[in-house]
Formats: structure tokens, C-alpha cells, sequence
């Protein structure tokens, strides 16, 4: 069976950097025996907004763990060498296991970062 990504509506100021977003089900993953399990890591998807100087994030924490959550980061974007403060203090951080749930926000931000 092949993966099929998520549909996202995503705007034409957005730079897909990578995405890797499935229509997987997390809610199956209890064990290692979960056949998806290498899809949900920390790299799942990256896109930029030049125009706005901002990234959207979204991974797995933690990586391949039955535990983790998909965490969507929206932070500046900064100079390279000192990049790591944007991701200590995001814009937004939001976690969610359910996957309507992250594609719904995802949009919900599209929208306000069109709208500001």
C-alpha cells in the first residue's frame, strides 16, 4: 500500500522545504510492531514563508516513540547561527495525536499569517 500525504491547501508564499505528512493512524501505534513507525519522526514536514520570515514545523516527539505526540512549530525565522533561541521560544507550539486535529490548525495558521 502506498501513502498518500495529508491534503493541505497550502498558499503559494509557502516554500515546501520537505513533506513527508501521511494519512497514517497514530492512534495504532502501541509498539514497534506499528507498521508506520518510521513515519513519525522529528522531520515530518518544513515549510517556510519568506515574505512573513516565518517557518511552520511539524514532527514526532519523541521520534518513533508510541508515546509521542505531533508537534507543530511556528517560529521566526533568524539568523542561521543563532537559529536555536527562534526554536526556544516559538510563536506557537501546539501537540496533538489526532491527525484532523494538526491538519485543521496547519490551516487555521495559513489563514492568520495571511491575514496579518
Amino acid at each position: 500500500m502506498t501513502l498518500q500525504l495529508v491534503p493541505l491547501e497550502i498558499p503559494s508564499d509557502w516554500t515546501v522545504v520537505w513533506n513527508h505528512f501521511f494519512e497514517i493512524n497514530p492512534d495504532d501505534f502501541h509498539d514497534e510492531s506499528y507498521p508506520y513507525e518510521m513515519e513519525l519522526h522529528e522531520d515530518i514536514f518544513y515549510f517556510r514563508n519568506e515574505k512573513k520570515g516565518l517557518i511552520l514545523d511539524l514532527g514526532w516527539y519523541p521520534s518513533m516513540s508510541p508515546e509521542g505526540t505531533y508537534t507543530l512549530y511556528l517560529v521566526k525565522i533568524g539568523d542561521e547561527e543563532t537559529g536555536p533561541e527562534y526554536w526556544d521560544n516559538p510563536i506557537l507550539k501546539y501537540r496533538s495525536r489526532n491527525i484532523n486535529e494538526i491538519t485543521n490548525k496547519i490551516h487555521k495558521i495559513f489563514d492568520k499569517v495571511a491575514n496579518d
